[in-house]
């Protein structure tokens, strides 16, 4: 009897035991690993001078090189990883362009450091037109030298501190929001007589420009589940050109600046911006040569990312990626969707128009923060009716309807990821 009794117990607890272990395993099944940031800048200005890009004018006109520093340009990396297999970074840095082949090179070079593959890296630049121009030559700008170029230190400040953003990631939970702010206009002006160009108020007061297509300001905050850091992504289409052509200091414009006064008003926080579609708007001060009204732009900006701040949604912490390399005409372009719960992250290396960022943005089923001029730079993708108002940026640009192709591959690579 005893023995039948033990027999029975035995029995009884072997299936407690099994029943806890199934139970265990659909707990890992049900409750995805607790998704992690991490996040790190280094100064990336030039030590010596160098020629600056953005303007035509300015180089054709002008002597060669900086006259000084208005404020310095940083890289800003954020890491997430999801515990699994996916380590990602999102590089941001305050240049004007990355040349598509260099940017995939500096890629390669991040995604190694940090232990990941080089589709899971987005290397975006906030189009300071107050940046140094990106060559192999010496640090200099072309002259003979010993020294290491510009894009060498670049790299290895680039890859340094991405290192140090995936060596502390910390647990997150990530909230969104986005609304419409008017800090930019449409610089191109269309009349009977075709598109004139409002390059800024303040020197073109007789063309009336009208407000920006894109006006959302996306903000995507990645708080710390014990602790009180936050890291914000914020992203705009506004052109950082309030810095004119005649200006020959380092800025990092609106952009740049927002972010130091972002972090300054938020407590724990670091900030990094992502430019939306910008391809025909600018700020309503604009290509001129004040330097302090950098500083107006900006206010307007980071108060607004702040403020927006505060009323923030949880966006879920699952994290999907899709990345494809596709042709469009004649250019290959590394394209990169990333959702994180319910939001988006699209990655373009273009300057995109306006009007195809919103017709992005209805497309998808969430909120949008996009980076342009990631990944490389090929140049302005306008609207096919833009071809036929004619103006700057379809000279020598896309053929019509390649833009709207280009949302159609996103959308594309977004129903990957549903």
């Amino acid at each position: 009897m005893r023995l039948i009794v033990t027999m029975v117990l035995t029995s009884i607890l072997l299936a407690s035991v099994t029943a806890s272990d199934a139970s265990a395993e659909n707990d890992k099944e049900t409750h995805p690993v607790t998704l992690r940031a991490g996040f790190a800048s280094v100064d990336i200005t030039p030590e010596e001078p160098m020629p600056l890009m953005g303007y035509a004018y300015r180089q054709q006109k002008l002597s060669p090189g900086f006259s000084g520093v208005r404020d310095p340009l940083y890289g800003r990396v954020t890491v997430l990883d999801d515990g699994g297999e996916q380590v990602a970074a999102i590089v941001s840095t305050d240049l004007c362009v990355i040349p598509t082949s260099m940017a995939t090179s500096l890629r390669e070079a991040i995604a190694e450091r940090i232990e990941t593959v080089p589709e899971r890296v987005i290397l975006a630049t906030t189009h300071t037109h107050s940046g140094p121009r990106l060559s192999s030559g010496p640090l200099g700008g072309g002259r003979q030298s010993d020294e290491p170029s510009y894009i060498d230190v670049l790299r290895e400040k680039l890859c340094d501190a991405a290192a140090r953003a995936a060596g502390l990631t910390f647990p997150v939970e990530p909230w969104v929001r986005e609304a419409p702010l008017g800090l930019a206009y449409d610089r191109r002006v269309v009349t009977d007589e075709g598109v004139e160009h409002c390059w800024g108020p303040q020197e073109w007061p007789d063309r009336v420009p009208d407000l920006a297509h894109d006006l959302t300001l996306t903000v995507l905050m990645l708080r710390q589940t014990n602790g009180p850091r936050k890291t914000i992504l914020w992203s705009f289409g506004a052109h950082p050109v309030v810095l004119g052509k005649t200006s020959r200091l380092i800025s990092a414009d609106f952009a740049g600046v927002a972010c130091t006064m972002i972090d300054k008003r938020l407590d724990g926080a670091r900030s990094m911006f992502l430019l939306g579609a910008s391809g025909d708007s600018q700020p309503w001060i604009a290509t001129q040569e004040d330097p302090d009204a950098v500083d107006i732009v900006a206010e307007a900006a980071a108060s607004f990312v702040v403020l927006l701040a505060q009323a923030l949604r949880p966006a879920g912490s699952e994290l999907h990626i899709a990345s494809e390399t596709v042709q469009i005409g004649r250019s290959n372009l590394p394209l990169a969707v990333w959702r994180l719960g319910d939001a988006y992250i699209v990655a373009a290396p273009v300057e995109l128009f306006g009007e195809l960022g919103v017709m992005l943005r209805e497309r998808l089923d969430g909120p949008v923060l996009m980076a342009t001029l990631a990944n490389g730079w090929e140049g302005y993708w306008p609207t096919e009716q833009a071809f036929e108002e004619g103006g700057y940026e379809v000279g020598g640009a896309r053929s019509p309807g390649d833009g709207e192709k280009l949302v159609e591959e996103l959308v594309r690579l977004a129903e990957t990821l549903r």
